[in-house]
């Protein structure tokens, strides 16, 4: 199955532009949540091109969430096996970041289905939910804290509703953040859940 052409375009104007320009924060490595500080878009931050990287490992997963033809759900066995596998090594990363450029493709999609009269933004909206539930699972099996931190980070990515298209849909997960609690004991995370929730939805906090 391809990719949608114009999509895969828009996406090499976006890479050769952030290699032109050199912007952004450098790579430090793939065992950690990449998309942090990529602005409204998810391909590339700075010199670390991430979709490009991702995009060979799950080929199959990325040929659906990228084509809005498309009308069923991406197979998330593979990256749901990596998120979850213990011990931690860069696989889980990578499936977490996967799941992320997911999880924005379907929130963007979403919003510009809003109004349409059609089912795309339920739709949508639906998928994306059941993407971040994959990093909300593995949060409860897997203890590492390193993957616990990068989950946290995608949270917090979210939260801030820089991506395109995904300030209308934060509010949705803060109950889904707020749940992690009752997974963690560590302090500094726990501060963490509560900031990020009360962040995406202040005034539904308890």
């Amino acid at each position: 199955m391809k990719v949608a052409s114009a999509r895969l375009h828009l996406l090499a104007g976006v890479v050769a532009l952030a290699c032109a320009t050199g912007s952004g924060p450098e790579t430090s490595g793939p065992m950690r949540y990449r998309l942090s500080g990529s602005g409204i878009d998810w391909a590339v931050v700075g010199e670390d091109r991430v979709f490009e990287d991702l995009q060979s490992r799950y080929p199959d997963f990325f040929a659906v969430v990228l084509d809005p033809a498309v009308s069923h759900d991406p197979d998330v066995r593979a990256i749901r096996r990596d998120i979850e596998h213990v011990p931690v090594d860069r696989r889980n990363f990578d499936a977490l970041n996967a799941v992320a450029i997911g999880y924005f493709e379907m929130t963007y999609r979403g919003e510009q289905a809003r109004g349409s009269g059609g089912i795309g933004f339920l739709t949508s909206g639906f998928r994306a939910a059941k993407l971040a539930a994959i990093p909300w699972r593995a949060y409860g099996l897997v203890e590492d804290g390193r993957l616990r931190d990068g989950i946290l980070d995608f949270f917090e990515d979210v939260s801030r509703g820089e991506k395109r298209g995904s300030a209308p849909s934060v509010s949705r997960l803060a109950r889904v953040v707020r749940s992690l609690a009752k997974k963690e004991t560590d302090p500094g995370r726990l501060a963490r859940i509560r900031e990020i929730s009360e962040r995406m939805a202040p005034e539904k906090q308890e």
